[in-house]
């Protein structure tokens, strides 16, 4: 079974990279900018970075 995401994670699907912002009661939702919307097929997510890496990076700075 693949793993989803978690909150904090970057993500890529249906083309675009965002980042999961929450996860409640099984809705993934994204944000990219300002916008958030939630994930219409959250298995189909893959991960391009953790938060773990993001944090890593400097991306929470």
């Amino acid at each position: 079974m693949k793993e989803l995401p978690e909150v904090g994670d970057e993500v890529e699907g249906d083309g675009r990279r965002a980042i999961v912002t929450d996860i409640h009661q099984d809705v993934y939702l994204l944000r990219r900018g300002s916008r958030v919307w939630p994930a219409p097929d959250p298995v189909g997510l893959r991960v391009v970075r953790t938060r773990e890496q993001r944090i890593e990076s400097g991306d929470f700075q």
